[in-house]
């Protein structure tokens, strides 16, 4: 191994180990609390792995009901191991998409080696996109708590590489072999969330056409992909024509009855809205802190500005990166879809694909910068150099800035919008309940339901088996938006109310607080006769 290819490998470890360290800080407390998704996904995988069976008792489904909703299903069978192992807890429910965010990094450096968008002595800037991911606003929050839509991209990333690597195999053998791994990471992908099932499949051929050469076996070889995608696919086509799998298509803007020139107008808005600095920089228009943004945006400033700036720039150098410009182009575009065909845009997690192509547009910026300063007239005062270090160190200090303000800042202000609380009260509950750890045993638990979907909760904090709670486990629970200061004359009953609900605080025999130092919960034990 030469010392070049030994750098390259040496770098490439280093920025896998730095996403390890941010990725998995503190991952089981910031964000704060669990959200109703996570708490389903972390206790659905439980059921299915103990029971075989979810919380409305289907049997192994592909399709997982939840909330009047529908959820992809391999996120959940993943959650039942990593659960299993490091228990009922944040940490537990989120490893597997933090591990997945590795993985990720590590492919896109791997699948942008294969493909030579830069030509052979250009590793530098692969490596450069892999740290700006690796750094990333956006991936690093889809890393950190328990949404699919990270572990579908790191698989479909692994699955393009693999694509990448059979089309460049001399041997059939190999061909045959990484189409078919390729096929099941990239179906893996479709089964893990819904809006992977726009992008992965055309970004699939994407990838082909840069990755083969124009030879007379060229669409031979995608044949072996492509039966190998179809027969594992068959569930999934099963359950999207006769099942639930495409009940997220009704937010999509097809099904909400414009006209043509209306539903142009408004994927173009869409489009617009999903990739302006004010939704992507700043992180302004969501709808909820689950999604990030808040203070910082999904890219940091060095990111977007490089990225605006690589078209004008290539084309001033006479469009030498084309072919990276038309690759990341497509990216953004494609991987944008599921958000700019939808009724919600601006929205982070359904755009989440889109920030390999930003990324990459980013790092054709990049190139394009310093091949305009080696051949301008200040090349002799190493401009090029001294442009290289400014944006590095600038971008260590918006990172800085965004990491320091993600794990204090935005950990408080999103508190609500993980439902930080709800562990806490509801393992107090179930101390009463079971009359443990020196709490009296209670005949009932009124619980408020004034944050949402409580229930979820007592599953994910009481293990309990599905087919119990079908049966009536949870009959000791009764969940209301109603609590008022006549219920703490019920009869042995612990009463959990909500901060809002009338009921003195002085009199509470817990209270639970939020990272946020507001109070989540009042906790009170009646001692009715």
């Amino acid at each position: 191994m030469n010392t070049k290819l030994k750098s390259f490998w040496l770098y490439f470890v280093s920025i896998l180990l730095l996403g390890v360290v941010i990725r998995f800080y503190q991952l089981g407390s910031i964000p704060h609390g669990i959200t109703w998704d996570e708490a389903a996904i972390g206790y659905n995988g439980h059921a299915i792995l103990t029971t075989r069976r979810d919380e409305w008792l289907e049997r192994l489904p592909v399709s997982f009901r939840s909330f009047g909703d529908y959820k992809a299903p391999l996120a959940i069978y993943l959650n039942g191991f990593s659960t299993f192992i490091f228990g009922m807890n944040p940490f537990g429910v989120r490893f597997p998409f933090a591990a997945a965010s590795i993985f990720a990094v590590a492919s896109w450096i791997l699948l942008l080696k294969e493909l030579k968008l830069f030509g052979k002595k250009d590793d530098h800037l692969i490596l450069i996109s892999g740290l700006v991911l690796a750094l990333n606003p956006w991936h690093i929050h889809y890393s950190r708590i328990g949404f699919e839509s990270g572990l579908s991209l790191a698989l479909a990333v692994w699955g393009w590489w693999l694509l990448a690597r059979s089309l460049h195999s001399k041997k059939l053998r190999f061909l045959f072999l990484q189409s078919f791994l390729s096929a099941v990471l990239l179906i893996a992908s479709l089964y893990t969330y819904h809006s992977a099932k726009i992008v992965v499949p055309i970004m699939t051929l994407v990838v082909f056409f840069f990755a083969a050469k124009p030879t007379k076996q060229f669409f031979l070889k995608l044949f072996p992909l492509a039966i190998f995608s179809l027969l594992l696919a068959v569930p999934l086509i099963r359950d999207s024509l006769y099942g639930q799998g495409a009940t997220r298509a009704g937010v999509l803007l097809f099904g909400q009855g414009y006209s043509l020139p209306e539903l142009i107008g408004a994927m173009i808005k869409n489009f617009g809205a999903q990739l302006s600095p004010a939704f992507l920089v700043l992180g302004k228009n969501i709808s909820s802190l689950r999604d990030g943004g808040g203070s910082w945006g999904f890219v940091l400033p060095t990111t977007y500005f490089l990225a605006v700036l690589a078209i004008p720039l290539s084309w001033f150098n006479k469009l030498k990166n084309k072919k990276a410009i038309i690759f990341a182009s497509l990216f953004v575009l494609i991987g944008s879809a599921p958000a700019f065909m939808s009724t919600l845009a601006p929205h982070s997690n359904r755009g989440l694909f889109a920030v390999l192509g930003i990324i990459l547009l980013a790092t054709v910026g990049l190139k394009a910068v310093l091949e305009l300063a080696r051949t301008s007239r200040w090349k002799k005062y190493f401009l090029a150099e001294a442009v290289l270090g400014t944006l590095f160190l600038l971008h260590l200090f918006f990172f800085a800035a965004f990491w320091k303000n993600y794990t204090t800042v935005f950990a408080n202000q999103s508190a609500s919008d993980f439902q930080d609380g709800y562990l806490e009260a509801f393992s107090i509950a179930h101390q009463y309940e079971l009359g443990a750890d020196g709490k009296p045993k209670v005949d009932k638990i009124l619980f408020s339901s004034e944050y949402g979907q409580p229930y979820i909760y007592a599953l994910f904090v009481r293990k309990t088996n599905p087919i119990w709670y079908r049966g009536g486990s949870l009959n000791t629970y009764e969940f209301t938006d109603k609590i008022n200061i006549g219920d703490l004359t019920r009869k042995n009953t612990l009463v959990v109310a909500s901060l809002s609900q009338d009921l003195p605080v002085n009199e509470a025999d817990h209270l639970v607080y939020g990272s946020d130092g507001t109070i989540r919960f009042k906790i009170y034990l009646t001692r009715g006769d």
